[in-house]
Protein backbone atom coordinates (compact mmCIF):
# COMPACT_ATOMS: atom_id res chain seq x y z
CA UNK A 1 0.00 0.00 0.00
CA UNK A 2 2.76 2.76 1.33
CA UNK A 3 5.02 1.84 -2.27
CA UNK A 4 2.17 2.66 -4.34
CA UNK A 5 1.28 5.66 -2.80
CA UNK A 6 4.94 7.08 -2.93
CA UNK A 7 4.77 5.72 -6.47
CA UNK A 8 1.64 7.78 -7.19
CA UNK A 9 3.41 10.54 -5.66
CA UNK A 10 6.43 10.45 -7.96
CA UNK A 11 4.09 10.05 -11.06
CA UNK A 12 2.53 12.99 -9.82
CA UNK A 13 5.96 14.83 -9.61
CA UNK A 14 6.47 13.61 -13.57
CA UNK A 15 3.63 14.80 -14.55
CA UNK A 16 3.42 17.70 -13.16
CA UNK A 17 7.03 18.90 -14.68
CA UNK A 18 6.01 17.25 -18.06
CA UNK A 19 2.58 19.65 -17.91
CA UNK A 20 4.54 23.04 -16.68
CA UNK A 21 7.31 22.18 -19.37
CA UNK A 22 4.98 21.11 -22.43
CA UNK A 23 1.77 22.78 -21.70
CA UNK A 24 2.53 25.57 -19.76
CA UNK A 25 5.82 27.09 -21.59
CA UNK A 26 4.46 25.67 -24.84
CA UNK A 27 3.35 29.09 -26.80
CA UNK A 28 1.92 27.03 -29.22
CA UNK A 29 -0.68 26.06 -26.87
CA UNK A 30 -2.04 29.31 -26.08
CA UNK A 31 -4.64 28.17 -24.23
CA UNK A 32 -2.79 26.96 -21.10
CA UNK A 33 0.69 29.36 -21.50
CA UNK A 34 -0.97 32.55 -22.44
CA UNK A 35 -2.77 32.53 -18.93
CA UNK A 36 0.43 31.11 -16.87
CA UNK A 37 3.26 33.32 -18.64
CA UNK A 38 1.86 36.19 -20.03
CA UNK A 39 -0.44 37.10 -16.49
CA UNK A 40 1.17 34.60 -13.25
CA UNK A 41 5.13 34.99 -14.64
CA UNK A 42 4.31 38.89 -15.16
CA UNK A 43 2.99 39.43 -11.80
CA UNK A 44 5.57 37.06 -9.83
CA UNK A 45 8.34 39.04 -11.75
CA UNK A 46 6.86 42.71 -11.12
CA UNK A 47 5.90 41.62 -7.15
CA UNK A 48 9.07 39.38 -5.97
CA UNK A 49 7.16 36.24 -6.68
CA UNK A 50 3.83 37.12 -4.87
CA UNK A 51 0.72 36.76 -7.56
CA UNK A 52 -2.75 37.95 -5.70
CA UNK A 53 -4.76 35.34 -7.76
CA UNK A 54 -3.62 32.88 -5.07
CA UNK A 55 -5.26 35.13 -2.04
CA UNK A 56 -8.81 33.37 -1.96
CA UNK A 57 -10.07 29.84 -2.56
CA UNK A 58 -11.77 28.68 -3.62
CA UNK A 59 -10.50 31.00 -7.13
CA UNK A 60 -12.73 34.10 -7.30
CA UNK A 61 -12.82 33.09 -11.40
CA UNK A 62 -11.73 30.96 -14.00
CA UNK A 63 -8.87 33.79 -14.81
CA UNK A 64 -7.72 34.10 -11.35
CA UNK A 65 -6.79 31.09 -10.14
CA UNK A 66 -9.25 28.74 -11.60
CA UNK A 67 -8.29 27.31 -14.82
CA UNK A 68 -5.37 25.57 -12.77
CA UNK A 69 -8.12 24.29 -9.92
CA UNK A 70 -9.82 23.13 -13.05
CA UNK A 71 -6.64 21.73 -14.69
CA UNK A 72 -5.73 19.83 -11.31
CA UNK A 73 -9.46 18.36 -11.21
CA UNK A 74 -9.70 16.91 -14.83
CA UNK A 75 -6.14 15.81 -14.27
CA UNK A 76 -7.22 13.46 -10.87
CA UNK A 77 -10.67 12.76 -13.03
CA UNK A 78 -8.11 11.49 -16.32
CA UNK A 79 -6.80 9.22 -14.44
CA UNK A 80 -9.19 7.57 -12.11
CA UNK A 81 -8.67 3.79 -14.65
CA UNK A 82 -5.69 3.78 -12.46
CA UNK A 83 -7.81 2.84 -9.70
CA UNK A 84 -8.63 -0.20 -11.64
CA UNK A 85 -4.45 -0.83 -10.98
CA UNK A 86 -4.11 0.40 -7.82
CA UNK A 87 -6.74 2.30 -5.15
CA UNK A 88 -3.64 3.17 -3.23
CA UNK A 89 -1.51 4.47 -6.50
CA UNK A 90 -4.07 6.88 -7.32
CA UNK A 91 -5.08 7.90 -4.05
CA UNK A 92 -1.18 9.48 -4.14
CA UNK A 93 -2.08 11.06 -7.58
CA UNK A 94 -4.91 12.76 -5.43
CA UNK A 95 -2.55 13.64 -2.95
CA UNK A 96 0.31 15.32 -4.46
CA UNK A 97 -2.45 17.21 -6.65
CA UNK A 98 -3.24 18.60 -3.42
CA UNK A 99 -0.08 19.00 -2.09
CA UNK A 100 1.13 20.42 -5.92
CA UNK A 101 -1.96 23.03 -5.15
CA UNK A 102 -1.47 24.08 -1.19
CA UNK A 103 2.61 24.26 -1.65
CA UNK A 104 2.01 26.21 -5.20
CA UNK A 105 -0.24 28.53 -3.57
CA UNK A 106 1.85 29.29 -0.39
CA UNK A 107 5.10 30.04 -2.42
CA UNK A 108 2.70 32.90 -4.14
CA UNK A 109 0.99 34.51 -1.13
CA UNK A 110 3.99 33.48 1.65
CA UNK A 111 6.78 34.74 -0.85
CA UNK A 112 9.71 34.84 1.88
CA UNK A 113 8.68 30.90 2.84
CA UNK A 114 8.41 30.23 -0.87
CA UNK A 115 12.15 31.52 -1.02
CA UNK A 116 13.29 29.61 2.11
CA UNK A 117 11.27 25.97 1.60
CA UNK A 118 11.15 25.96 -2.32
CA UNK A 119 14.10 27.68 -4.07
CA UNK A 120 13.83 25.62 -7.35
CA UNK A 121 10.30 27.44 -7.70
CA UNK A 122 11.35 30.80 -6.60
CA UNK A 123 14.15 30.19 -9.18
CA UNK A 124 12.08 29.45 -11.92
CA UNK A 125 9.69 32.38 -11.23
CA UNK A 126 12.64 34.61 -10.33
CA UNK A 127 15.81 33.54 -11.76
CA UNK A 128 17.16 34.78 -15.73
CA UNK A 129 16.20 31.81 -17.70
CA UNK A 130 12.37 31.20 -16.71
CA UNK A 131 12.41 27.88 -19.36
CA UNK A 132 14.19 25.92 -16.60
CA UNK A 133 13.42 24.25 -12.99
CA UNK A 134 9.74 22.54 -14.18
CA UNK A 135 8.92 21.21 -10.86
CA UNK A 136 6.85 22.80 -8.53
CA UNK A 137 6.58 20.49 -5.45
CA UNK A 138 9.92 18.69 -5.74
CA UNK A 139 13.07 19.12 -8.30
CA UNK A 140 13.58 15.83 -8.53
CA UNK A 141 13.03 15.50 -12.41
CA UNK A 142 14.45 18.51 -13.05
CA UNK A 143 17.55 17.10 -11.66
CA UNK A 144 16.73 13.85 -13.78
CA UNK A 145 16.69 15.80 -17.21
CA UNK A 146 19.39 18.61 -16.23
CA UNK A 147 16.83 21.45 -16.14
CA UNK A 148 17.82 22.51 -12.69
CA UNK A 149 19.13 25.98 -12.48
CA UNK A 150 19.79 27.71 -9.45
CA UNK A 151 19.78 31.31 -9.10
CA UNK A 152 21.61 33.47 -6.73
CA UNK A 153 20.19 36.83 -5.73
CA UNK A 154 21.78 40.28 -4.58
CA UNK A 155 19.69 39.30 -0.96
Amino acid sequence: MFGWVVLGFVFGSLIEWAAHRYFLHNFTKRLFSHAHFSVHHKKCRKYSNFDDDYISFPPTSVDRGGKEVILLISLVAAFTPIILISFWLWVGLLGHSLLYHFLHRKSHIDTKWGKKWMPWHWDHHMGKNQNCNWGVTSPIFDYIFRTRETYKSDE
